[in-house]
């Protein structure tokens, strides 16, 4: 490789290219979308040439971010793209500079309909951002003697590396300072002279090394992801890298590129909404599945569950829970969650968890990690303690998430022992509940603590703070034999408007100091939380005690 083409590799890495940018619009039609829990990814590319994908012929094309757009597209979780803010030849300098003036500049990608966009509010929108920079901060620190060998001031170099990593910092602290929860990558560098001698290349790789860990340094303190490219793009360097006298990439070596940005988000990125599938331990061999609705129920007809590849239960959507029983203490479990719309078409990315069934059952004495500084965190710790709540296999319990009318009549009736007494069921609602549930809620309607509406249960409902605190009153005149009679009327002024049974249940607890209301209101209508429930039904066994 002759001195003349080394120095033009070096130029063509660290000049700035006054490319003409055009905008590129995807217009296409909008299938129908398979149903999903993801929310659309709204994706952002920061950086030089690299993510504005320059070819070995410095010409503008397809790089890794649009390369990484299609294939986002393609799984159906893409909302838009734009890779307008990467421009060839960028330092780190320079995107700080765009960031301090918030420029606008056109579009490049897809999905949007505007033709411009300014960075800020570009940063604001988007769930994902790349960012593909510090290169051409080091390189113009690099020349080559006539042999090809790299010769830098080593003063000089260490400078731009500490620049490059001090500026990357700067760079992410603008972009979280906008978007706290945006979910940022970082590109690591490649060897871009793999034609230099076999005796340079130590040099080069050590050079490689330096400015990746630079970039590294400026990620510390962060959630942002780096991404490594250098040993993939070894593995066929000259397939990636055509051109002898260009650093660019190859179709080939940016779809490389991309590869590893996918790997690393189908690993890292937060995909689901946190809570969204989650396990309970029922006992010794029975777990509880519980899961959110898609984002768009209004075509969703039924989720499928799967333990491991065998489809084990099929529920009717709005029913968002599974028992699964007959399990095995000490044996890891995969379970999974497919959505299926009412055209049959099928969830693309499921929602998957793990689990192992403890040898002996977890007593639910544990604290709760999320509880410290509850407010019912005593109650909600007897109600473990006396197994008439659990927590969540995370060791969470959820205080303020709203408890089901299925899952309260399950807690009251297992806690009072009761067994129905009829093998009809009463309601057409439960046909996709497990057994277990359905034998709970019949035992309460055969006892008189629950009833529906025409044949209606309506299981996966919040149960409200006056249907919970009739049923408990119920409950105490099963337990008892007698119902508790409130020698005084309930002071809360909402309350008026209820049924008589309702006024005196919800006068009873208050004046066994079970409920007490909140600035004279009960808050009738509101979903009873977990926490409230807590509260509510261990008072209630303590009162059916006595």
């Amino acid at each position: 490789m002759t001195k003349k083409s080394i120095s033009y590799v070096v130029m063509a890495f660290a000049l700035v290219l006054q490319i003409a940018i055009m905008p590129f619009q995807a217009s296409a039609a909008d299938p129908e979308k398979a149903p999903t829990w993801i929310s659309p990814i709204n994706y952002l590319a920061l950086g030089d040439s690299l993510a504005a994908g320059v070819t070995p012929t410095n010409e503008l094309g397809i790089g890794y971010t649009d390369l990484l757009a299609e294939t986002l597209a393609k799984q159906e979780v893409l909302l838009a793209s734009n890779k307008g803010f990467s421009y060839p030849g960028y330092k780190t300098a320079d995107v700080l500079k765009d960031f301090e003036m918030d420029v606008t500049k056109p579009i490049v990608g897809m999905g949007h309909s505007d033709q411009t966009a300014t960075l800020h509010q570009s940063v604001k929108e988007a769930n994902l951002i790349t960012l593909t920079i510090g290169a051409n901060d080091v390189l113009p620190n690099i020349k080559f003697d006539d042999k090809g060998t790299p010769v830098y001031n080593s003063g000089e170099l260490t400078a731009a590396m500490m620049k490059v990593g001090t500026n990357t910092q700067q760079i992410l602290a603008k972009i979280y300072a906008l978007n706290p929860d945006a979910q940022v990558y970082v590109m690591g560098y490649y060897n871009p002279f793999p034609y230099l001698s076999p005796q340079n290349q130590p040099m080069v790789e050590q050079l490689v090394m330096s400015i990746n860990s630079a970039i590294k340094s400026g990620l510390t303190g962060t959630t942002a992801q780096f991404v490594e490219t250098a040993k993939q793009i070894a593995e066929d360097p000259y397939t990636y890298l055509p051109n002898p006298e260009n650093i660019h990439l190859s179709q080939a070596g940016y779809k490389v590129v991309m590869e590893a940005f996918h790997k690393s988000l189908m690993e890292n990125y937060s995909w689901f909404a946190k809570d969204a599938f989650t396990v309970t331990a029922k006992d010794a061999t029975t777990v509880e599945l519980n899961w959110v609705p898609v984002i768009d129920t209004g075509m969703i007809s039924t989720y499928q569950i799967f333990n491991g590849d065998k489809m084990v239960g099929e529920v009717m959507s709005p029913i968002v829970t599974y028992e699964i029983t007959d399990l095995q203490p000490n044996k890891e479990y995969h379970f999974s969650v497919q959505a299926v719309d009412q055209n049959g078409k099928k969830s693309m990315q499921h929602l998957n968890a793990k689990y192992t069934l403890d040898k002996e059952p977890v007593e639910p004495t544990v604290m709760f990690t999320d509880i410290t500084n509850h407010w019912a965190k005593d109650v909600i710790e007897m109600a473990a303690m006396k197994g008439i709540v659990s927590g969540y296999a995370d060791h969470t319990f959820r205080p303020d998430k709203s408890l089901t009318r299925a899952q309260a009549t399950s807690i009251l009736v297992r806690a009072l022992n009761l067994k129905p007494k009829s093998t009809k069921w009463a309601f057409n609602d439960l046909a996709d509940y497990a057994d277990s549930t359905k034998k709970d809620i019949q035992a309460a309607y055969d006892y008189g603590l629950v009833s529906g509406v025409n044949g209606h249960f309506m299981p996966n409902q919040p149960i409200t703070r006056a249907q919970l605190a009739l049923v408990l009153s119920r409950t105490y005149e099963v337990a008892t034999g007698k119902p508790f009679t409130p020698t005084v009327a309930a002071p809360f002024t909402d309350i008026k408007k209820f049924s008589k049974d309702t006024q005196w249940a919800i006068a009873g607890l208050y004046q066994m100091n079970i409920a007490t209301g909140d600035n004279g209101k009960f808050m009738p209508n509101d979903p009873t939380t977990r926490a409230h429930a807590a509260k509510m039904i261990v008072h209630s066994m303590e009162a059916i005690a006595q």
